[in-house]
């Protein structure tokens, strides 16, 4: 079981990693090879900026449900 879950994790990391750099290579104008380079930078960019947006979701949600819990039934 742990296996599989392993497996699919591997899978979706590779997915992942393949997409920012052939993605990173269509936006920019780096070759592929100059792009493979470059990759591990591209996916610690894209993993620090999906972490950010994640967590100020997080913050605006607990506020938003806080304010709720704060205000009077009417």
């Amino acid at each position: 079981m742990k296996a599989l879950r392993r497996h699919r994790l591997l899978i979706g990391v590779t997915v992942a990693v393949l997409a920012i750099w052939l993605i990173g290579t269509a936006v920019t104008r780096y070759t592929l090879e100059q792009m493979a380079l470059y990759a591990p930078i591209a996916v610690l960019v894209v993993g620090a900026t999906v972490g950010i947006v994640m967590l100020w979701v997080k913050i605006v949600l607990q506020l938003r449900g806080e304010r709720r819990a704060r205000r009077p039934d009417r």
